[in-house]
């Protein structure tokens, strides 16, 4: 039997996952196309992670990989009222 994982997991799994690429290695997608701080807030966006989940995600990862890039989402976030 195969185990599906409900919507919202996968949606919360693909902002956290992204946010995770993003402050790894926030300069280039694999074709070396520069990434910007609109993507990230596009994908956070399209995922549909709500205000309450968002935060979590934030607070999971506020220790992990480029500081200045994780304010700089984290502040595009509240500036767009995601968080």
């Amino acid at each position: 039997m195969v185990k599906v994982k409900d919507v919202e997991t996968l949606t919360r799994n693909y902002a956290k996952k992204s946010l995770i690429t993003f402050l790894e290695d926030g300069k280039y997608t694999k074709d070396k196309k520069p990434r910007s701080l609109n993507w990230i807030i596009g994908i956070i966006k399209s995922s549909g992670v709500k205000e309450e989940k968002l935060k979590k995600i934030f607070s999971e990862l506020e220790n992990y990989g480029d500081r200045d890039l994780f304010k700089l989402v984290l502040e595009k976030c509240k500036k767009e009222s995601l968080l």
